[in-house]
């Protein structure tokens, strides 16, 4: 049996899927919003809004592998 201080943690401290995907939402929401009132800061909700899908899927992915595995 080993002990907790020869175990080695691969665990890093990382948002679950689903936290990058509420900021994705707000992002997409945010941008609909602001495309109402023109604003020019609509055009960067709405261009990060996909980046916040790919986190998104990138880290259910991870998620997916790690159960997996396990």
């Amino acid at each position: 049996m080993t002990s907790h201080s020869n175990m080695v943690l691969n665990k890093k401290s990382k948002l679950p899927w689903y936290a990058y995907f509420v900021g994705a939402v707000i992002y997409t929401a945010l941008a609909c919003w602001l495309l109402t009132e023109s604003s020019p800061l609509a055009w960067i909700c709405l261009l990060s809004a996909p980046v916040g899908y790919f986190y998104t899927w990138r880290a259910w992915e991870g998620d997916q592998r790690q159960r997996d595995v396990a």
